[in-house]
Formats: structure tokens, C-alpha cells, sequence
């Protein structure tokens, strides 16, 4: 190997050199740039909290619209509903017992009873000697003056006939019945006769 060579290949070897110490300062200056970037958004981001109390702040625009569409208190029967009489508000548990016995009761007179008496909505009432009604606030069914009853507002609509008016519905049929079982061994002695004779 010459002199020449030998220096030339020294050169090429220290210029390499230099190159990668380069790009290891650059990579070096890089990371101390973006490390000092961030510790100065720290340090001006801590010099910008705000140590108030939560409850001391104040509220935003958005977050006061909405507080304000909120009603100020509950009031039982008035602002919030009550259920048999209970009011929802009382935090204890709300126990709803039907049976016979709690159900609401109409005393019948004629047809113009119920065209002037009103129930909640999808209630159950038990009208005397027709059964058991429920009324409606629509006016769907065609008013027939047995099984419903049409209201200014509503209607009612039999669930369950009454034993009574079930027997009184018996009654018409019996006594068509009955009429045709009286002429029925006229008719059977006729008809035997009848085959007889031929």
C-alpha cells in the first residue's frame, strides 16, 4: 500500500467518522431541544393553575343553562306523582297491593251513571251488576251500552262481566229455551207419527 492510498483511506475513514459524530450531535441536540420544550410548558403550565376549591369556582355558561331548567323542589301530588295515595317522595319502600278489595267501585244505577263518572286512565273499577270496567281516554269502540260506554272524555270498556248480568243474559236464553222444549213432544210425537203413517 502506498502513502497515497493509506491517506486517502484514512481520510474516507475520518470523514465517516465525523459524519456519524454529527448525526449523534444532532440526535443529541434534538432531545435537548424537545426536553427543554416540555420542562417550559411545565413550568409555565404550574404557573397558571388554579389552586380554588372546587365549590369556590364558578360555573359555566352551559352548566348553569341546564342547572336552570331543573325545578327548584318536589312537591308531593303537585310536581311529582303520588301512587294510591303515597307520595314517591318519602325515600322508604313503595309497596303496591291490589286485590278485590282495593279496587275502586261504582255504584250502578242506569246508563247515565256511567256516562258521567271518571277514572284513571287503564284503571280497573268494578261497576255493580255489570262487572268490571276499565276506562280509557280514547273513543276507539263503538258505544254499545253493554260492554262499553262512551263519556265525554273516554270510554269504558268491560273486562269481565258480573255474575248477575251473566244470569240475566242466561235468562233470555233459558226462557227461549224453554219455550222450545214445551212444544218439543208435541213435536216429537208429530214426527213419529209422521213415520208411521208412510
Amino acid at each position: 500500500m502506498t502513502t497515497e492510498s493509506a491517506v486517502a483511506a484514512l481520510t474516507t475513514s475520518t470523514t465517516a467518522l465525523i459524519t456519524a459524530v454529527g448525526a449523534q450531535q444532532t440526535t443529541v441536540a434534538n432531545a435537548i431541544s424537545a426536553f427543554t420544550t416540555v420542562t417550559f410548558r411545565v413550568n409555565t403550565g404550574l404557573n397558571n393553575v388554579d389552586n380554588t376549591h372546587d365549590l369556590d369556582k364558578p360555573i359555566g355558561t352551559l352548566t348553569q343553562s341546564a342547572l336552570n331548567l331543573k325545578q327548584v323542589s318536589l312537591v308531593s301530588g303537585v310536581n311529582i306523582s303520588t301512587v294510591n295515595g303515597v307520595s314517591l317522595l318519602g325515600g322508604g319502600p313503595l309497596v303496591i297491593v291490589r286485590s278485590a278489595t282495593s279496587l275502586n267501585k261504582v255504584s250502578y244505577t242506569d246508563r247515565a251513571t256511567l256516562r258521567s263518572t271518571i277514572s284513571e286512565v287503564d284503571d280497573s273499577t268494578m261497576i255493580d251488576g255489570l262487572g268490571l270496567f276499565m276506562w280509557v281516554n280514547s273513543k276507539d269502540e263503538p258505544d254499545d251500552d253493554e260492554t262499553c260506554f262512551t263519556t265525554a272524555t273516554g270510554q269504558w270498556l268491560l273486562q269481565a262481566p258480573a255474575w248477575d248480568l251473566i244470569e240475566a243474559w242466561n235468562l233470555i236464553e233459558k226462557s227461549v229455551m224453554d219455550d222450545w222444549m214445551e212444544d218439543e213432544p208435541n213435536r216429537l210425537d208429530a214426527y213419529y207419527a209422521a213415520k208411521t203413517n208412510i
